[in-house]
């Protein structure tokens, strides 16, 4: 079953007692070359370390590791620049779309625009998705979706131009669809490109009565759901609020239970860092003492009010220069892994903006005890091996960032049920609350009105949504743990958190094509 590792991740592993289930291109990578593998190889390094401690046969193993499809095309669009005839220019895009896994579909994933996004970055990023929606248990393959373009240099009209056009590729191929292929927003996409995502495949396939659930991440006037916004932060925000209160976790790290007086560093103030530290700020009763951005970093040992800070950054731009904070221009990497004047600071939290934000050279002796990953892939495979040899609990993005998926799904359900959630029974619950009010209030009982409005309230599609994702990263975040202490009892090494999410992850994805009959359970033991 176990293959070995060349190179320097065999020998980082080995000093760890670590069995690995290589990979051969991600090892060779490491071997030939010394230098860090890609994304995906980094992707099929993390699921051969978890898949060697499963008991499925290498053929199945194999099988799901891979990438079941990926189309690339080219389109052009007329660009809002003219040449010397007055013409408008036009432009040649690349694009991508990778499904990794039709055990369950649709295959559901972002769509980013950048002008690094490549094949093996789509498809790294599908097989992650794969693994998350496994963990938190919805029902969906992972899919991903990428266009070669800087949002940051283009018009709205180009934009749109781009959206309509990759989305008529999607069509075309039978890349899109409630049931195919489920595409959401992701780095230099949002609400607005899906609302022309959703607009365009409504135009082309109208006789779609589940068409409107084809994307998720619209705005809520064309079928989104409240609280999608926020879903990741706030998904981020349960799932540390729920580990930090675990007495042996926090006693490994040195720490007291719960989020109360926490100090926090984040790195990134877009939409999940921002939210990741409102959370924290305002439910968990931390203080976010540090925030790193791309040109600096800003830094308040009593804490940054982080309301303040987003109508800082809105109106500037930027987090430099807050009134309120020292700003340090300063590599925010070196900050959240032990910058010099930050290494006698508590942190508990690293969010990462992109993939790959930390790497093997930055993981030195001062890095921080509980580090958390909110972004895809931001740990390479030597940096993870570097810190959980240091005895550092790292919370996987595998499972930290998945509240943008559950939202997505309840948005996906919401869609094909065609009505949102609360319309039919909030005034009922609500009735029944006041009548229930109303005899506490005849037997005398004292019920202020704070109390009443908490009794009566019906609960709202956000309310639903919310605690639909606090039920589900409360409920993953418990499976993990206890396939931690399964693997831990079983090899008698410790098992961080990434491996056993991975392994219960790959567990799952197999079970469903042993029940499908897509493999013989004879050729393999459960």
């Amino acid at each position: 079953m176990m293959r070995s590792v060349a190179g320097g991740l065999r020998r980082l592993l080995a000093a760890q007692h670590v069995p690995f289930r290589a990979s051969s291109s991600a090892s060779r990578a490491m071997s030939t070359t010394g230098q860090e593998p890609s994304f995906y190889q980094a992707v099929e390094i993390y699921f051969d370390e978890a898949s060697a401690l499963t008991k499925h046969n290498e053929r199945l193993l194999d099988d799901i590791k891979e990438v079941d499809s990926l189309i690339s095309f080219t389109f052009s669009i007329e660009g809002d620049k003219m040449d010397d005839q007055g013409r408008r220019v036009l432009t040649k895009i690349k694009a991508y779309r990778a499904q990794h896994s039709h055990h369950r579909l649709p295959c559901k994933g972002g769509i980013r625009y950048s002008p690094d996004v490549d094949a093996d970055e789509v498809k790294a990023l599908a097989s992650l998705m794969t693994w998350k929606c496994a963990v938190v248990d919805v029902p969906f393959g992972g899919g991903k979706g990428g266009v070669v373009i800087d949002p940051r240099k283009m018009s709205e009209r180009e934009l749109e131009k781009v959206t309509r056009a990759y989305t008529l590729q999607l069509i075309r191929h039978n890349y899109i669809g409630p049931g195919v292929d489920v595409p959401a927003p992701d780095m230099g996409t949002g609400a607005r490109e899906m609302a022309w995502i959703i607009d365009t495949y409504r135009g082309i396939r109208p006789d779609d009565v589940s068409g409107q659930g084809a994307v998720t991440g619209k705005p809520l006037e064309m079928g989104g759901i409240a609280g999608r916004t926020e879903a990741t932060g706030l998904g981020v925000y349960f799932g540390l609020r729920d580990l930090c209160g675990h007495p042996e976790i926090m006693e490994k790290v040195g720490l007291p239970t719960g989020t109360k007086d926490k100090r926090i560093v984040v790195q990134g103030f877009g939409n999940v860092g921002y939210h990741t530290a409102l959370f924290f700020q305002q439910r968990g009763g931390a203080h976010v003492i540090a925030i790193a951005e791309r040109d600096g970093y800003i830094y308040n040992e009593n804490g940054i009010d982080i309301p303040k800070l987003k109508q800082y950054f809105d109106a500037n731009g930027s987090i430099m220069g807050f009134p309120a904070a020292e700003s340090i221009v300063s590599c925010p990497r070196s900050l959240l892994l032990g910058d010099s004047c930050l290494t006698a600071l508590l942190a508990v939290l690293r969010y990462s903006a992109a993939f790959h934000q930390c790497i093997a050279p930055l993981t030195h002796k001062h890095a921080h005890p509980y580090t958390s990953n909110a972004a895809n892939g931001p740990l390479t495979p030597t940096a993870d091996t570097i810190l959980n040899s240091r005895g550092i609990v790292i919370v996987p993005d595998l499972y930290l960032n998945a509240g943008g998926v559950v939202v997505s799904y309840f948005e996906w359900l919401k869609n094909l049920s065609n009505v949102r959630f609360g319309r039919l029974n909030r005034r009922f619950d609500e009735s029944r609350g006041q009548k229930i009010v109303d005899i506490l209030k005849q037997t005398g009982v004292q019920i202020t009105a704070e109390e009443e409005n908490r009794i009566v309230r019906g609960a709202s599609e956000r309310d639903l949504a919310e605690s639909g994702l606090e039920d589900t990263m409360s409920d993953s975040l418990v499976q993990i743990l206890r396939q931690q202490a399964e693997l831990e009892k079983e090899t008698k090494t410790n098992v961080s958190l990434r491996v056993a999410a991975f392994v219960l992850a790959i567990n799952k994805v197999a079970n469903v094509r042993y029940k499908r009959g897509l493999v013989n359970p004879a050729s393999s033991a459960i």
